[in-house]
């Protein structure tokens, strides 16, 4: 009875740690809303969040984050649709990792790119999942077209 209740006691234990050491976040940015998608007791959610771009003001990115209930890791799904929401100011370079979350609790996270298209004044912003395996298993694409903002 004793060995069953250490086994209890120390996974929860672990887990808290591992969130600490390895700094898991819990959204990539500002929650707009969520809706339960399934389960009966533990529900899972798909959230909608919102973040600006931290080095280039006057973009707004939304994405689908799919949490799943009872899970140490999340959807690899990737959905990401980005808009000009004010005057475009920063320098106009592609990035990598402009954001970034984790997506479990070892190794596997969602990466969002961006790059500049000089040639037609166009930001894209590209989304996708990156774990152990070396594949992305889901992506997606979105673009800003940079025009005058009054």
């Amino acid at each position: 009875m004793l060995k069953m209740t250490k086994k209890f006691i120390v996974f929860p234990c672990f887990s808290a740690l591992c969130l600490l050491f390895f700094g898991i976040k819990g959204a990539l940015g500002e929650t707009i809303g969520s809706v339960s998608t399934k389960g009966v007791l533990f529900k899972d959610k798909l959230k909608v969040e919102a973040f600006d771009d931290p080095t280039i003001n006057g973009v707004t990115c939304y994405t689908t984050v799919h949490k799943r209930a009872l899970s140490f890791t999340d959807s690899s799904s990737a959905s990401l649709a980005c808009r000009q929401t004010g005057k475009i100011k920063g320098n106009l370079i592609s990035q990598k990792n402009v954001f970034s979350q984790s997506k479990s609790l070892f190794f596997k996270k969602t990466v969002v790119d961006r790059f500049y298209d000089s040639a037609r004044n166009v930001l894209v912003y590209l989304t996708y999942t990156k774990g152990v395996s070396k594949r992305n298993t889901s992506h997606s694409l979105s673009t800003v077209v940079i025009r005058p903002w009054n």
